[in-house]
């Protein structure tokens, strides 16, 4: 017996959730709230900002370049708290939405034609790719800070950090010292790679349906159409009415649920943007000019960070291009006056598309963000060349 759409989004939908429960952040569960991993996560970061800071402010006379690349390391920890305030802000609309996602591959498995199945089976795969292609991103990365790292200082004999904090009380020059701080980090490391992977996998999820609301209103103008071809006696046409009825919900239905994912993400996707384009920038710098081994594995990270979130919005704005277009295709001169009218009226609405919006005032792609990371990468190499001089 073939998988039905609705277990096979179910299926990805476990996965998604046993990941976020093990951070304590399981938005997706209507009754969700704070819980011990939660807490533990945020005293964790806490104490991540307190070592930081208190170890900068001591290895700051005698090796400057210690806070350039510390500074770096925090960019993504100021992403982790964005998105531990979007979880838990909006935590009521995610468990809202979830419910409607499952509703909508429950319903629509069931109508008679086949090609509504076929649409589902193909969002779930493309979701599914997605979710896999940027968990390995968040492996491969990680693990290679961890593993450049310890291979260079074993090499080397010399100690290279993973991360940039010392522990009070634990010398680093005795090798217990080093050895144990190192254990942290790379607990810190994987432990905040899951983190990250949590938020992105919750804004993957709802963005990637919108090759849904596509798909399915597409389907929804195909049966208009053959309705509209027949409607010589009254039966047909209200048919037909009720069919354009349900295509001008549907899109209502989209448009309230790309409002509320602007709602929702808008401020975190211009976190992520922005600080990965002004890490990225103290990346190179850092690598440039000092002997961060972990830097290159933490640049292979940063980059698919800034661009994750602005191709997901380059796929939502060619959605909701493809539902414009689709209403286009919809048989005009086979209608009667009232109803053209009614696809008149959907057709205007349709002209200012929603989209997640980046820094509050242009939509998130991939062309936006380029533009933000230019403004933000020179800006970020003058407030260097100051220090330097400085």
């Amino acid at each position: 017996m073939s998988t039905k759409p609705s277990e096979y989004f179910n299926e990805i939908m476990r996965f998604v959730r046993f990941i976020t429960s093990c951070v304590g952040f399981d938005v997706y569960d209507p009754n969700y709230h704070f819980n011990a991993i939660t807490i533990t996560v945020v005293v964790l970061i806490s104490m991540y900002f307190i070592f930081t800071i208190s170890t900068i402010a001591k290895e700051f006379h005698g090796n400057w370049m210690f806070m350039i690349q510390a500074s770096a390391m925090s960019g993504s920890v100021v992403q982790a708290c964005a998105k531990i305030y979007m979880g838990v802000s909006s935590a009521p609309t995610v468990s809202k939405l979830y419910i409607q996602m499952q509703h909508n591959y429950t319903h629509f498995e069931k109508e008679e034609d086949e090609r509504y199945s076929m649409v589902l089976m193909r969002s779930c795969q493309k979701l599914r790719r997605f979710l896999t292609v940027v968990g390995v991103s968040y492996v491969v990365g990680p693990l290679g800070m961890i593993l450049a790292a310890v291979l260079g200082s074993i090499i080397t004999g010399k100690l290279y950090l993973i991360m940039h904090f010392h522990l009070p009380g634990i010398d680093l020059n005795t090798e217990w010292g080093a050895w144990a701080t190192q254990g942290l980090h790379g607990t810190c490391i994987i432990l905040g790679g899951l983190g990250l992977y949590t938020g992105d996998m919750i804004i993957i999820v709802y963005l990637m349906q919108s090759f849904v609301y596509a798909d399915i209103l597409q389907l929804k103008v195909d049966r208009l159409n053959v309705l509209s071809n027949k409607q010589e006696n009254a039966e047909r046409h209200l048919e037909a009415s009720a069919q354009l009825i349900d295509i001008a919900k549907w899109h209502q239905t989209y448009t309230r649920f790309i409002d509320q994912c602007n709602d929702m993400f808008s401020v975190l996707v211009s976190v992520q943007v922005t600080t990965s384009a002004v890490c990225i920038v103290i990346t190179i710098f850092s690598l440039l000019t000092s002997d961060w081994l972990g830097g290159y594995c933490y640049f292979c990270v940063l980059v698919p960070n800034m661009y994750l979130y602005c191709i997901l919005g380059t796929i939502l704005e060619n959605c909701s291009e493809k539902f414009m277009y689709e209403l286009y295709n919809i048989s005009f001169y086979n209608l009667n006056p009232s109803q053209q009218r009614f696809v008149l009226f959907m057709l205007a609405k349709s002209q200012q598309p929603g989209a997640i919006l980046l820094l509050g005032v242009m939509p998130l792609s991939v062309s936006s963000a380029l533009q933000v990371g230019q403004r933000t990468r020179a800006q970020s190499v003058n407030g260097i060349c100051i220090c330097i001089y400085l």
